[in-house]
């Protein structure tokens, strides 16, 4: 209909509105009033030049005019004896020439000699000429009698000056005329140009006008193939949203499926069954579950695909260890159907490739998964070889049921599979190969498919070959599966999730308390210190995110624990976002007992935080000598060492922890205010003294000391009252420390 609709309406693509006609004509108006602005502008400028070089020319002559009858003065006057008279009159002539050169000084005409060669100089000459003269001319009351010989001399060096200078400025103003009448006969050529183009714009005009009238037709014909064309599109848009419908039925049953077998698994759960019921149960259920994540998983990957999310982590793996896991996954449901699964590498292919293992292990499990679903009988081979020097070719056959050219041509595509028979016979979602071929793709790399009806099919895919050395990184140590002891901070507002959460937490020994939304999170944080917290990002009150931004900024413990995102997106930039806001880690929903094992243990295996396990104890020791002594640690000693070794090393104890008390005293006594390297310093001493404390068995001076070590660490260092503070009691605990130990050696150690 709306099709029909449009082919009523007149195309209106070459018409152009009044309004944009009007602001046309306006603008060519100002640009022309601007053009004749600028003309009277320049003119107006043309004619100050020119009345600057005459004045300067005027001015000039008129200085070798007033020389040289100075000089003719001079001689007649000077043919017989000089009355004082003419001495005066000579003098007021000379003194006028001294105005003349003023004139040349002062304003635009100063401005004007600067452009003219040598005009500066001789005028600098001329002043020079006419300083020498001065004292020779004066009045005849300050000089009686004038030096005749030397000022005809240099009255005529003067003439000569003056010549010169008017014959540099006649040349300039030559030169000018004769450079404007070359510039106004280029500018008459211009304007010829110009009224030559303006004649052809006309033209263009008339002949833009004559094709509008054309192309007005023409529109109205590409408007009618624009209406066919888009009636054509109607109907793939209508195909492509059946096809969507079908998908989402397709989905809708494949994720009922196992949602089936969950929920009616446990339901019968609920009823009293026997143990290897129960057992057969839990294991439908698992499986059920595992199904229904593999399929979200593949309908989530394919998203982040479309959207462009897609990031390659290309590192240096092991080709035939990978392999090898991959099999070894799917030979159990290969000998389940009757299947011979075999593997085959090439012995030219090198043992160590570049590549993406984790999205190459995607491809070869899609691959593998769909050649056993769809072969009854027969094998399953993979195979790996290098045809070509930078190319590593996988290729997985089956002797299945094969494939049509028909459905060879759709089979990359989403949400398609072979035919219907397929969905509902296997089931699927029909994106494996669809993401099996962007991934390919993403890697600079082939996939396709060779095959015949009854006579199986090949999928091969073929990767850039970068070869590279063993990757000698030694490998993570085994996680552990037991946190007896630990303590964690579960922030989750769903009941459902907390208590999953939880009961896998307290699988691995964990304490673990809980918090329903960010401010409870915060509330527990300031009350209570962990180990380690878990933060849910979608929160009721304030994401998690803000919650974390919020504990960092606490500063203390709270700066440095591990805060692990536990979140059910898993897409876009969630895990930038988090690490940047100052998490630690980033899992996704569903958890498992594995997931949580190896957060765990990454989190909490390095050093640092095993002090901080070491130093979290909220229940202080009591004072006194069992307290402060550890004596399993130093009867041990005694067995090892003997009774008179361990004596000289309480001696040597005695004289570090002097040492180390005289060291921190001098770094205390520098200044009122700790700096960077002092804190560091302190810091350091600290920990020295808590080692050499725990080896001896001084537990409570070495619990002050961590606690020294942690202040020293902290942003607020800076604070001496607080050092100060820690010092003393550490004093006082290495003094109860020493008597301790001088006890202790006279019950232990008397009768060696």
């Amino acid at each position: 209909m709306s099709a029909s609709s449009s082919n009523t309406r007149t195309p209106r693509l070459l018409r152009y509105p009044r309004r944009f006609k009007l602001v046309a004509m306006i603008t060519v108006l100002l640009f022309a009033a601007a053009l004749v602005v600028a003309a009277l502008a320049a003119w107006r400028q043309d004619n100050l030049t020119q009345s600057y070089r005459e004045d300067t020319a005027w001015v000039a002559y008129k200085l070798d005019r007033d020389a040289v009858q100075l000089l003719n003065y001079f001689l007649a006057a000077t043919r017989g004896p000089l009355s004082s008279a003419a001495q005066d009159d000579l003098n007021l002539r000379f003194e006028l020439l001294y105005s003349r050169i003023t004139l040349l000084q002062e304003g635009e005409v100063s401005l004007l000699l600067k452009e003219i060669s040598n005009a500066t100089a001789l005028l600098t000459d001329i002043q020079q000429q006419l300083d020498r003269l001065d004292p020779m001319i004066e009045p005849h009351d300050s000089l009686a009698e004038l030096p005749v010989m030397e000022l005809e001399t240099e009255l005529q060096v003067l003439n000569r000056l003056t010549e010169r200078f008017v014959i540099a400025i006649n040349g300039y103003l030559a030169e000018s005329a004769t450079e404007e009448r070359a510039l106004l006969s280029m500018l008459y050529k211009l304007l010829m140009s110009l009224l030559v183009g303006m004649s052809l714009a006309v033209l263009l005009v008339i002949v833009f006008l004559v094709r509008e009238m054309r192309e007005s037709a023409a529109a109205r014909r590409e408007q009618e193939q624009l209406s066919h064309q888009l009636e054509v599109t109607a109907k793939q848009a209508q195909a492509a949203n059946h096809a969507k419908s079908d998908f989402l039925a397709m989905v809708s049953h494949e994720i009922r499926t196992p949602l089936n077998g969950v929920i009616g698994m446990s339901e019968l759960l609920r009823e009293p069954a026997s143990p290897d019921q129960i057992e057969d149960y839990a294991r439908t259920i698992h499986e059920s579950a595992n199904q229904l994540l593999a399929m979200i998983n593949e309908i989530l990957d394919f998203s982040k695909i479309e959207a462009g999310h897609l990031t390659l982590d290309t590192s240096p793996t092991a080709l035939q260890p990978l392999l090898d896991s991959v099999v070894s996954l799917f030979e159990p449901r290969a000998k389940a159907k009757g299947l011979s699964l075999t593997l085959n590498v090439d012995p030219l292919v090198p043992a160590w490739v570049m590549i993406d293992a984790s999205r190459l292990r995607q491809i070869l499990l899609n691959l593998i998964a769909n050649a056993i679903k769809f072969t009854d009988h027969g094998k399953v081979a993979i195979r790996v070889y290098s045809a070509h020097a930078t190319r590593l070719t996988f290729e997985v056959c089956d002797t299945g049921c094969g494939l049509t050219e028909e459905q060879q041509a759709i089979l990359f595509e989403p949400f398609q599979q072979a035919d219907e028979t397929v969905a509902r016979r296997y089931g699927g979602t029909g994106l494996g190969l669809a993401i099996c071929k962007r991934l390919s793709d993403a890697m600079q790399g082939r996939l396709g498919v060779r095959s015949a009806t009854a006579q199986g099919s090949t999928f091969w895919c073929e990767l850039p070959l970068v070869e590279t050395a063993p990757d000698n990184t030694p490998l993570p140590a085994e996680p552990a599966h037991d946190f007896t002891g630990t303590s964690l901070l579960l922030v989750e507002d769903n009941a459902i999730n907390r208590k999953v959460a939880t009961g896998l937490l307290s699988r691995l020994g964990c304490d673990v308390v809980c918090a329903e939304n960010g401010r409870d999170a915060l509330t527990l944080a300031t009350t209570q210190q962990v180990h380690l917290i878990f933060m849910d990002i979608q929160l009721p009150d304030m994401d998690g995110i803000q919650v974390t931004q919020k504990l960092r900024s606490q500063g203390g413990w709270l700066a440095k624990v591990p805060i692990v995102a536990m979140t059910a997106g898993g897409v876009g930039d969630d895990r930038q976002r988090c690490l940047a806001a100052g998490m630690s880690d980033y899992i996704t929903k569903p958890l498992s007992l594995l997931t949580l094992g190896n957060v765990l243990s990454l989190q909490l295996r390095d050093a640092s935080r095993q002090d901080a396990l070491t130093a979290l104890p909220t229940e202080r020791t009591k004072t006194g000598e069992v307290s402060l002594l550890n004596r399993a640690t130093l009867g041990m000693l005694v067995e090892s060492l003997g009774a008179d070794s361990v004596n000289q090393l309480v001696t040597l104890y005695y004289q570090q922890t002097s040492d180390y008390f005289a060291q921190i005293a001098a770094c205390l006594r520098s200044s009122e205010r700790l700096t960077e390297e002092q804190s560091r310093q302190l810091a350091h001493l600290a920990h020295q003294l808590r080692g050499e404390s725990l080896g001896i068995g001084a537990e409570s001076l070495a619990f002050e000391a961590k606690r020294l070590e942690t202040i020293a660490s902290h942003p607020a260092a800076s604070q001496r009252d607080v050092v100060d503070k820690a010092v003393s009691v550490m004093r006082q605990t290495a003094a109860r420390t020493h008597a301790a130990l001088e006890k202790w050696r006279c019950d232990n150690c008397s009768d060696e």
